[in-house]
């Protein structure tokens, strides 16, 4: 009997049992494949064992690379290649989820070259698929986009040859990494294509309900982040639509609702705003779904907070509070472990989220509800409420600060393991085309072969040293015109004949404090033009010491303000230095020096979201006066203030996901004529 029951299971695993989770996640039944194990021999038994590394990858570290290893060790001693090959992939799924990212890089890799030497298509893209997954969740979405291509180029590849073609089903979920990479790199009008295209294909080949109404969200997600809300309305509308047949649709239909809230609240329907993002926070709260529950809270308690409802904002804050300290009692997103199977973000559909992933996440809310609760406290005078606040405040950010380092040194390992397995398949893959070519060919050609791609090296060598030296000479230009634009001649040699008029008038106490002034200046612009951010504060004195000095200039002609957003957390946030120091030295010297009237200069900082909006604004005679005033006094005169303020944000966008952006708008009256100008920077928040 028992014989008899062995092998049945024996055939049931033949063609085994399917437990799918996650729809890129191959796995089985976990209990079935341990039963049958003990009387499995040879490949039968590697086999199974590399099923359970992968079904166990994500619920049983120890388990699963204990498997793993077993099927390693027994596939090397039986020379069994396919085995091989699976047992590192098995082992890289294992490590991934740990967060080990490195070394679940090793082991795809090798899995990728074994499938590559067996010349098994299909394989070699989903592995390549695997590598742009890795680095997803490590953070290199320069590498994702890059495999990706690869992996969609050997599928089609398959396709042609009609040898193991890609499903449709594997071309999709390429697509659906590029289009989460495209915009965690701020490429918003591909992540839009490439969700478009997903959202097609599902349509037309009748994907799975639940997957056809996360992509109708997605499209909505991607049209809002675009700007457009008309679009992001109807396809957030439809998603709702959709009937609640399980329970992955009704957590994600809170998705749009949420979104819904943002949209309303972005155009000043505050009530509608809230009571979609209440809906939401209900839901949510009540089922156990904690993360989502403490964003919608802290939603809610920023629109209070906005709208100046303080006893309303506090009350949401303080409810995230309670959410937040749930969430890290359980060390987890949900109250429930059963609901992490749920579909409530979109992503984990296709396959789980990274433990990492997830604190990050989670510390980023709780950052944000301690700092607004700080913020209100001390609006009310509550010193010690206030200071409570911000003591947990700083304890999160160094939390947080200190696993985005740790993700960070990740990166950059998984990058240089990346690299490095790179050249290494390289080298190989070289070796063997040099093996073939000397069957094949004289020893002349070989010769002649080696020259010419010795030649080609050394010519990208020279061509990749002369580009960097180019882009190192443009850097070094920018910064002394940058510098130049800071300290310009002029304005010292005016500000010390102020303080020479003032001790000659034997006013020591205006001398003292004019002379400080313009020492801190000078200090600051030399030490923060070789930084490439600074805190608000450093930016604030900076800007403050520079407007008292031309105000002692232009005492007759020159008034300033400085408004700052309470929001603003000065001493964390940072911006880039010296961007508004040339932008207010063009207001004074082309905008107001030219009035006939006392003119005023006014320095705003406000936060929306995750969006600082710096504004410097003139009520001078305009830009086009001023450029005709200036050509009658000085027809050599440059201004290089635009054009280094457009230099320097080209070169930080080049860095930054959120791109910084720069506009200069002409103030004109109710007649069409010039009153100022106003120069506006939106600049993405930084700690």
């Amino acid at each position: 009997m028992r014989y008899a029951l062995v092998f049945m299971f024996t055939i049931m695993i033949s063609t085994p049992i399917f437990s799918q989770k996650y729809l890129a996640l191959e796995t089985f039944n976990v209990d079935s494949l341990q039963l049958v194990l003990p009387y499995q021999q040879g490949i039968e038994r590697i086999n199974t064992l590399n099923w359970l590394a992968h079904s166990l990858s994500y619920e049983d570290y120890d388990s699963g690379k204990k498997y793993g290893e077993e099927a390693m060790s027994l596939a090397i001693e039986l020379d069994y290649q396919e085995g091989i090959a699976r047992a590192h992939n098995g082992i890289g799924f294992v490590e991934v989820f740990q967060g080990n990212y490195p070394e679940a890089l090793n082991h795809v890799i090798e899995s990728l070259r074994i499938y590559e030497k067996m010349d098994q298509k299909n394989n070699v893209a989903k592995m390549n698929y695997i590598i742009a997954a890795c680095h997803y969740l490590a953070g290199n979405h320069e590498k994702v986009i890059e495999y990706c291509k690869i992996s969609l180029e050997k599928y089609r590849e398959c396709h042609e040859t009609s040898v193991t073609a890609g499903s449709v089903r594997d071309t999709i979920l390429v697509i659906s990494l590029l289009t989460e990479s495209c915009t965690h790199q701020g490429l918003k009008e591909e992540a839009l294509e490439y969700t478009l295209q997903f959202y097609k294909v599902a349509e037309a080949n009748e994907f799975g309900i639940t997957e056809r109404m996360l992509w109708t969200f997605l499209v909505g997600a991607h049209y809002y982040m675009n700007g457009e809300n008309d679009s992001a309305s109807i396809y957030f509308k439809k998603a709702l639509a959709f009937p609640d047949v399980n329970q992955d649709i009704q957590a994600l239909k809170y998705r749009p609702l949420s979104f819904l809230g943002y949209m309303h609240h972005e155009a000043g329907d505050f009530d509608t705003a809230i009571l979609y993002l209440q809906t939401a926070l209900e839901w949510y709260e009540k089922n156990g779904f904690l993360y989502w529950a403490l964003e919608a809270s802290n939603t809610m308690g920023w629109c209070y907070f906005k709208n100046d409802q303080m006893i309303a904002s506090e009350k949401f804050f303080k409810r995230s509070e309670r959410i937040f300290d749930e969430m890290l009692l359980k060390n987890s997103w949900f109250r429930h472990d059963s609901l992490k199977y749920i579909v409530s973000y979109g992503i984990e559909l296709y396959f789980p989220l990274a433990t990492r992933y997830m604190q990050e996440m989670m510390w980023k809310e709780g950052i944000s509800l301690y700092y607004m609760l700080f913020k209100i406290y001390d609006i009310n005078g509550r010193t010690p409420e206030a200071l409570k606040y911000h003591i947990s405040y700083s304890d999160a950010v160094d939390t947080l600060d200190v696993i985005e380092r740790s993700r960070e040194t990740i990166e950059l390992q998984t990058m240089y393991e990346s690299e490095s397995k790179d050249r290494q398949i390289s080298t190989l893959f070289l070796e063997n085309e040099l093996k073939e070519s000397r069957l094949m060919q004289t020893r002349y050609f070989l010769i002649g072969s080696a020259g010419l791609f010795i030649l080609l090296m050394m010519i990208g060598y020279i061509l990749f040293r002369q580009n960097k030296l180019k882009a190192d000479q443009q850097k070094l230009i920018l910064q002394q015109r940058l510098f130049r634009s800071q300290m310009n001649p002029h304005f010292i040699f005016n500000s010390l004949a102020s303080i020479q008029n003032f001790i000659v008038k034997q006013d020591s106490k205006k001398a003292n404090i004019f002379l400080s002034r313009f020492s801190d200046l000078v200090r600051s612009i030399l030490d923060n033009s070789t930084r490439e951010y600074i805190t608000f504060e450093k930016e604030i004195k900076t800007i403050r010491n520079y407007l008292e000095l031309q105000k002692v200039r232009y005492i007759e002609t020159l008034d300033y303000s400085i408004d700052i957003d309470e929001t603003i957390d000065k001493e964390n946030m940072k911006i880039p230095p010296m961007l508004a120091q040339p932008i207010i030295e063009n207001a004074i010297e082309h905008g107001i020096k030219y009035k006939e009237d006392k003119g005023k200069v006014k320095v705003r900082f406000k936060l929306n979201l995750n969006t600082i909006i710096f504004e410097v604004e003139d009520d001078g005679v305009g830009r086009e006066k001023a450029m005709e005033m200036m050509l009658k006094q000085d027809k050599g005169h440059q201004s290089l203030a635009t054009s280094i303020a457009r230099e320097r944000i080209q070169i930080l966008n080049k860095k930054l996901k959120q791109k910084i952006s720069f506009q200069i708008i002409d103030l004109k009256n109710e007649m069409n004529k010039p009153v100022g100008t106003l120069v506006t920077f939106k600049i993405p928040v930084i700690f």
